[in-house]
């Protein structure tokens, strides 16, 4: 497995974890309000450690090939993902425009566009995994 697909990886796995506790947190209800905050600083810099730990190990398990620039391929994958994932972003964006029309706090919108986001790095995350499992 190529450094890249490690990190695309990585990138699923500790997106799903982070933001999964915390939208499972607020979906159950144990947290409202700005206490959410807290817990979005909270799972926010989890993530970040989480990752910054993780592509530490995946740079020493694939030496060469962590240093290594893109090559065409690699460079077209992302490329992809991220078209993907922009057009997936977009129209979650515009979704937004649903529960603006019910009674939700500017913070529960806030919490919307944030799992828009999630959801979009995670199209981009499983986009790269199939296309280099694939061979695209």
């Amino acid at each position: 497995m190529s450094f890249r697909e490690k990190s695309a990886w990585i990138t699923l796995v500790s997106v799903l974890v982070c933001f999964g506790a915390y939208f499972a947190a607020l979906a159950v209800g144990h947290v409202r309000g700005f206490h959410s905050l807290f817990l979005l600083l909270i799972c926010g810099s989890a993530l970040g450690v989480l990752q910054l730990g993780l592509h530490m190990v995946a740079a020493a398990t694939t030496p060469k090939d962590g240093r290594a620039p893109r090559d065409e391929r690699e460079t077209l994958i992302q490329w992809r993902a991220h078209t993907l994932g922009y057009y997936v972003l977009m129209a979650l964006v515009l979704a937004l425009f649903v529960p603006v029309h019910f009674p939700h706090s500017a913070i529960d919108m806030a919490n919307f566009a944030l799992l828009g986001v999630v959801i979009a790095s995670l199209v981009v995350a499983v986009a790269q995994i199939v296309m280099f499992r694939r061979g695209a």
